[in-house]
């Protein structure tokens, strides 16, 4: 299901996320916004760079490996990670869906409201899978590149005397946005499910919800075909409803927890018919 064709769409997010991006930082030293304002607009921007990084790396934005790598990096730059490390953790997600060693465990074991205290973890986990690192040595030197420039932002912010202004237009907005990717991409899909291809990543059918997070509440769908780009996750939601009911996916139809569509027999026998 990849498209041979430029992915439109994601490039979009992408102009779009720099834009705002710029557009804030303009605001800010012409005409500044209350800081939280600023934090609120740094925030929303960032939170495209997840759709964008993420398509990147299971190649939905170019059937070119190339294109699809500038994307991610470009894409993954304000998220202020380095691209090829999260592309070989994220992948790594997929191969470990729910069990103990995947890399995404973290953000499910345990209440959400306590994520934060546990990201440390996540940085120990990454440790203990460095010997097993399958980046190549251009893909390394790209990582570090990227890692330097956020530092030298930083470091140059603190000794021109910017620092409040980096904390308001970068670092604040990058929390707030993870702490909101987090709760939508890691903890809703996943939280307390088996390790399943199916059974292992809800739906949460909530319509209001769909073009707050582009569309993924439908993260099932991209877990199940991951190289449908993240525009057709409701369209495939809509045309495979039955069969990912008879394979047993969670569909829940409110944000807070309820009884998954899938674990209902009595629906589920009667769409499998």
């Amino acid at each position: 299901m990849t498209s041979r064709k430029p992915d439109v769409p994601t490039l979009l997010l992408l102009a779009v996320m720099y834009a705002l991006l710029a557009g804030n930082a303009l605001l800010y030293y012409t005409a500044p916004l209350h800081p939280l304002a600023h934090v609120a607009i740094g925030a929303l921007a960032i939170h495209l760079a997840f759709t964008i990084w993420h398509e990147a790396v299971h190649g939905t934005v170019s059937s070119h490996p190339r294109t699809n790598e500038v994307v991610g990096v470009l894409g993954m730059l304000p998220y202020m990670t380095p691209f090829f490390l999260q592309r070989w953790l994220h992948l790594e997600h997929h191969r470990r869906l729910n069990q103990p060693d995947d890399p995404n465990h973290v953000y499910t074991d345990g209440l959400y409201l306590t994520l934060p205290f546990r990201y440390p973890r996540v940085l120990a986990h990454a440790r203990r899978l460095l010997p097993t690192d399958p980046r190549t040595s251009p893909q390394r030197r790209a990582d570090t590149a990227t890692t330097a420039l956020v530092v030298g932002v930083l470091a140059a912010a603190l000794v021109t005397g910017h620092g409040i202004d980096f904390l308001v237009l970068w670092f604040a907005p990058v929390v707030v946005a993870k702490l909101v990717m987090d709760w939508y991409i890691n903890y809703l899909p996943h939280r307390g499910l088996d390790p399943d291809d199916f059974r292992g990543t809800r739906i949460t059918a909530v319509g209001w919800l769909t073009p707050l997070i582009l569309n993924h509440n439908y993260h099932a769908v991209h877990h199940i075909w991951p190289t449908v780009p993240w525009h057709r996750y409701r369209e495939i939601y809509r045309n495979k409803r039955d069969y990912l009911i008879r394979h047993g996916v969670p569909i829940e139809h409110r944000v807070t927890s309820s009884p998954p569509e899938s674990a209902r027999p009595d629906r589920a026998s009667a769409r499998a018919r």
